[in-house]
């Protein structure tokens, strides 16, 4: 079992990550570093870490994710791999988990869980229902990543062949899953089992056009072997763009709090959507769009099961 580390400047956060690897219950891994060029030191904060015998290190001129990451998959040696980013932290048990769930059905090709965030050190908006194999493969057919990419395990006999695409700087995850999912059946664990840092810093916040480039890109790779087009399958894609200008420079992290209320009522615990909802509208007090958690929060649940079907129906939420 290897767990693949793509390592580019994670600063203070990489010790962390990798300890969180490290101190799985799961102890039979591999953990595949690739640093992809990093400047900031943040590999020499882990010295210590770096000497556990599970741990190969290899290092190359900054290339690129997804070149980091066909570099891994040429290195490594487990029947099966995890995503790990270099600075978000793996739940203790998450990769037993998954690993379980891979060896109790041989026709899986992916796994993934549930994630929270992780925004200035504090742990909130945990989204955590299960989906069973016709929830992801619908997901998949609406062009949809069934939870998000870097919780995902993977099956290396039957997604071996497949490489991330190098040409897609951002969103070569959205890709790969796809096409994953379009030949193969996956699940999502019930359980929040990962921790996902957000950077306010981070290049996809500052540049959304630039990400938007390569998330078309994707669309248009999913759409082509599928023998459609992306203009008739998207028509005037941004024409009706609801979201704001806020929601599109933070890849419209509203959503993850939509669904975190979402799955804790279902779950029956109104307070924990409640705050949830607050959480989302302080991030930006003046846009409307980041109180539709707090909406969902508080409307009736017959009510918000119409809401979010709506909402559904109307976007395409591709989750980085």
């Amino acid at each position: 079992m290897t767990v693949v580390i793509c390592v580019y400047n994670a600063g203070k956060y990489f010790r962390s990550s990798l300890r969180s690897v490290l101190e799985q219950t799961y102890q039979n891994l591999e953990i595949l570093i690739v640093d992809d060029g990093s400047t900031d030191g943040c590999i020499e904060t882990a010295a210590d870490l770096l000497s556990d015998k599970r741990v190969r290190l290899f290092r190359q001129e900054n290339a690129t994710k997804p070149v980091a990451l066909n570099r891994a998959l040429d290195l490594m040696t487990g029947a099966f791999y995890a995503i790990q980013d270099a600075d978000d932290i793996s739940h203790p048990r998450r990769i037993e988990k998954q690993l379980q769930a891979m060896l109790d059905d041989p026709r899986l090709a992916a796994v993934f869980c549930g994630n929270e965030l992780i925004l200035d050190d504090r742990t909130i908006a945990p989204v955590f229902a299960p989906k069973d194999q016709a929830a992801c493969r619908r997901d998949v057919e609406a062009f949809r990543m069934p939870a998000h990419d870097p919780t995902g395990m993977f099956r290396m006999s039957l997604v071996g062949d497949l490489r991330y695409e190098a040409s897609l700087q951002v969103a070569e995850t959205f890709d790969y899953i796809l096409r994953i999912g379009e030949r193969h059946p996956m699940i999502v664990l019930g359980g929040c089992l990962y921790g996902y840092r957000i950077l306010p810093n981070s290049l996809t916040r500052r540049a959304p056009a630039w990400r938007e480039q390569f998330v078309t890109d994707a669309l248009r790779r999913a759409c082509e072997r599928r023998g459609r087009r992306l203009e008739s399958v998207f028509p005037d894609r941004h024409a009706n763009e609801s979201r704001s200008n806020n929601s599109r420079s933070d890849n419209n992290i509203a959503a993850h709090f939509m669904n975190s209320v979402v799955d804790q009522r279902q779950a029956d615990n109104r307070l924990a959507a409640l705050k949830t909802g607050l959480n989302c509208a302080r991030l930006h007090p003046f846009d409307f769009h980041y109180y539709k958690a707090l909406v969902y929060a508080l409307v009736p649940l017959g009510l918000l099961s119409y809401l979010r079907r709506a909402a559904l129906t109307t976007s395409l939420e591709t989750r980085r």
